[in-house]
């Protein structure tokens, strides 16, 4: 089935590939034709100069690095009406090729990204948070297409492009723009583009060793144009390789990247992106504060202790595959109008498994106990070892398109996105062999029945159809000095879903729709001064898997909820921007307002962790965010960014028939203080970066009665890029070193409770604490070195 559906989709695509185009010399630089357009990612209308005062200048590597983006590639110029923040290829080139996009954001303004797994191959790629909003309130964008599950309101990094391919991430803190395809975005979007296929045949190639057995290889051949047709294609392939950098476990990761473009006439491009990723890895364990405090014993083992043993790591087994398509198509219809037009669909399919012991005679489905013989010793009565995995197979298809009208002094944007996901989420009691390992690490055979049917733990099927309409207009006043953008969207997001477990209610469903304004304006005093100030709405519907009642051992331990209200935000920004050809700065004053702000988090289900979500009430916020880059100084490119932020809880979070004291409380995960400075040096041969990242203190609980220190992390490049040796050319040695200073420490929240202590509640009642909050743990010293060369 898993097969069958991937090929399907991949030969489904390959004919669309025919069409399909797309246009980046040599893989550096967007080139100045399909730029100077002026039709932005997003299909809005944008400064044509933005991309070529940045990322001008020919490749001096075989990896797209230039030596001249300003801060070391860590800023970039920007026009727009809210903070942004872009991390480009000088910057990525020289990371570890196995960093996933979220430890490329760490240095941003107002990003946290916790260390976990330093291979990009763990599920969720750790945590990532802006300005205290985590990533399930984020909404983010590969090429297109909108990679945020609508069932449980996660994302996967790993799935995304190699970093070989990737070409800049963008960081818009704040809402969304008009035209960005989400309605999880209130707290801000993360936008991926891929390298353009270079104009000539060549191929590129780099290998990767270092710690804890880490192993990777990478290769990718460009196609130069296709004869006449103006085509160009790439095609990548990697594999990767790692153990556990704790407990027990090994990873694996094959991965395709394909790109293919076509442009003709004046603003006319096609680009076809394809990414296919096949992953056998087994999950890392996340501890709370005791058990880190006490060791290493929290971990998964190698030891199945004679199948006693649930923490062995073989029952721990996360195998998963993903496939990503998009087609962003640009046409200028001429008259001043522009069509912009991206189609899309995703794929995956994977479990996450556990181990759970089970009574033979107290096997439950639902609220309904059974009777099975699990070991098959001819009686009921003992216990057995069984694997239990939570399996998830999700399609995502959509469009996107707007209509814009671009004359001199006035825009008009007029769009509407249709998205229509269908998730089937079931577990089983899956068969484990005499030495602990599950019988098939993918569940969905090799389980036990009763009465020849499938005996589920959990059986749930959504289906969400989101349609969201917008329309903007931007007025250019002033000689171009002035410009004031208004913009409206209305979303609706329909959720039904069927939960076919015994005992529970059968059908849900919920139908929400919101009404979104939003505004902005620019303020430019010459090329090098420029002010701007937004008020923007969003919100963010509940996942669906909240809608769905959970059980445990014939109890129904929390009950669907289907009145789960959507969060919604207004934010303010106040900011200025400063841009010379030596140096680039921006400030920005922000505020945000939450109501029914919607918190993901972990529940524990037997031996299950499950996503679930908390309704936190409101929260406001209030802070600043700095970053200052320069040009080359010396072949030197200094980059330093800061975040004050006071996030605030608003009201008393209820427990039961009593009330915690929560209003006026830090809000979880939101550190007040954040400082991050990267020094880069490359002179064409020699090169270099440096980066530190000091972030304040974290509350993991509303009560604040639990929290994680302060810590700093500093990470080392160093490395010498050579001459063109025969048909090498521009080889290049590269070492990558990751926590320099081998800090140990909680990197961040994996999953809040509302108190991690028993409290007086506000009408005097005794409260017990909700549980004990788990942490992401920091990634250890750790070295690669990574050799790389064109031909």
């Amino acid at each position: 089935m898993r097969l069958n559906k991937r090929l399907f989709l991949l030969a489904g695509c390959m004919m669309v590939a025919g069409n399909a185009h797309q246009g980046l010399a040599q893989g550096v630089a967007p080139s100045s034709k399909d730029k100077a357009s002026g039709v932005n990612d997003a299909g809005a209308v944008e400064n044509k100069s933005e991309y070529l005062t940045v990322i001008g200048g020919a490749a001096i590597s075989a990896t797209g690095v230039t030596g001249r983006q300003v801060g070391g590639g860590l800023i970039a110029a920007d026009n727009g009406f809210k903070s942004s923040s872009t991390v480009s290829r000088d910057f990525i080139a020289k990371q570890s090729p196995t960093q996933s996009a979220f430890q490329m954001l760490k240095y941003e303004p107002g990003a946290n990204a916790a260390a976990s797994d330093p291979f990009n191959m763990q599920f969720g790629g750790g945590g990532l948070s802006v300005r205290g909003l985590d990533s399930s309130q984020m909404g983010f964008v590969y090429e297109g297409i909108p990679v945020t599950s609508t069932y449980n309101g996660q994302v996967n990094p790993a799935e995304w492009a190699d970093t070989e391919n990737l070409e800049r991430v963008k960081l818009d803190q704040g809402a969304p723009d008009i035209s960005t395809p989400t309605v999880n975005a209130s707290g801000g979007v993360v936008t991926l583009f891929t390298r353009d296929p270079s104009t000539h045949f060549h191929v590129t190639a780099d290998a990767t060793g270092g710690s804890y057995s880490m192993a990777r290889g990478f290769a990718r051949l460009d196609t130069g144009y296709l004869g006449n047709s103006g085509i160009r294609i790439f095609m990548s392939v990697s594999q990767s390789e790692a153990d556990h950098v704790r407990g027990a476990g090994h990873d694996s990761k094959t991965h395709f990247d394909l790109g293919a473009l076509k442009e003709w006439g004046n603003g006319n491009r096609s680009k076809l992106t394809i990414s296919f990723g096949s992953f056998d890895i087994s999950n890392y364990n996340y501890p709370n504060q005791a058990q880190f405090a006490a060791g290493s014993a929290y971990n998964y083992t190698k030891n199945y202790a004679n199948g006693t043993n649930t923490s062995y790591y073989k029952l721990h087994s996360n195998p998963y595959e993903a496939l990503l398509v998009s087609l962003p198509t640009n046409f200028n219809l001429g008259h001043h109008l522009k069509l912009n037009v991206t189609p899309y669909t995703y794929y995956n399919y994977g479990d996450t498994g556990f181990g759970g012991l089970v009574n033979e005679n107290a096997v439950y489905t639902g609220t309904s106990r059974l009777a099975v013989d699990l070991n098959g010793d001819g009686t009921i009565g003992g216990r057995s070892m069984t694997y239990q995995p939570y399996i998830e197979e999700t399609s995502r298809t959509g469009v996107n398109a707007s209509l814009v009208y671009a004359t001199k002094h006035n825009t008009l944007t007029f769009g509407y996105w249709f998205q229509y996901e269908n998730d089937n989420l079931f577990s089983q009691y899956g068969r484990v062999s005499a030495s602990g390992s599950p019988l098939n690490a993918w569940g969905d055979s090799d389980y036990y029945t009763y009465n020849g049917k499938p005996i589920y733990l959990e059986a749930e099927h959504s289906y969400v159809m989101t349609n969201v309409l917008y329309i903007s207009d931007t007025l250019s006043l002033l000689h171009d000095h002035l410009k004031i953008m208004g913009g409206f969207r209305e979303a609706m997001v329909n959720r039904q879903g069927v939960n076919s477990l015994p005992g529970v209610p059968y059908h849900a469903n919920t139908n929400n729709a919101e009404p979104l304004p939003m505004f902005g304006a620019t303020y430019t005093i010459n090329r090098h001064h420029q002010f701007y100030a937004n008020a923007s709405t969003a919100f963010r519907a509940p996942s669906s898997n909240v809608l769905f009642a959970s059980t445990y051992n014939g109890k129904i331990t929390s009950r669907g909820n289907s009145t789960l209200q959507p969060e919604y935000s207004i934010t303010e920004e106040l900011g200025y921007r400063y841009t010379s050809d030596l140096l680039m700065g921006r400030i920005a004053f922000f505020n945000y307002n939450f109501t029914n702000r919607l918190v993901s988090t972990q529940e524990i289900v037997g031996s299950q962790q499950l996503p679930t979500e908390i309704n936190a009430g409101g929260q406001h916020a209030r802070g600043v965010d700095f970053e200052l880059g320069t040009a080359p100084i010396h072949h030197f490119r200094p980059y330093i960014s800061a975040e004050y932020l006071d996030a605030r809880q608003d009201n008393n979070m209820l427990d039961g028939a009593d009330y915690l004291p929560t209003k006026g409380k830090h809000a979880i995960q939101a550190p007040k203080y954040q400082l991050g400075f990267a020094l880069d040096y490359d002179d064409g041969h020699l090169f270099g970066n440096a980066g530190v990242k000091w972030v304040g203190r974290q509350y993991s609980t509303f009560m604040n009665d639990q929290s994680i220190a302060p810590y700093v992390q500093a990470d080392f490049t160093a490395g010498y890029r050579f001459r063109d040796l025969g048909p090498l050319k521009k080889p290049e040695f590269r070492l990558n070193v990751i926590n320099a200073a081998n800090n140990h420490y909680l990197s961040g929240v994996y999953s809040a409770q509302t108190n991690a202590r028993a409290t007086r509640g506000v009408f005097g009642s005794n409260l017990s604490a909700s549980g004990a909050p788990r942490y992401y743990v920091s990634t250890p010293f750790m070295a690669m070195v990574t050799v790389s060369a064109g031909f």
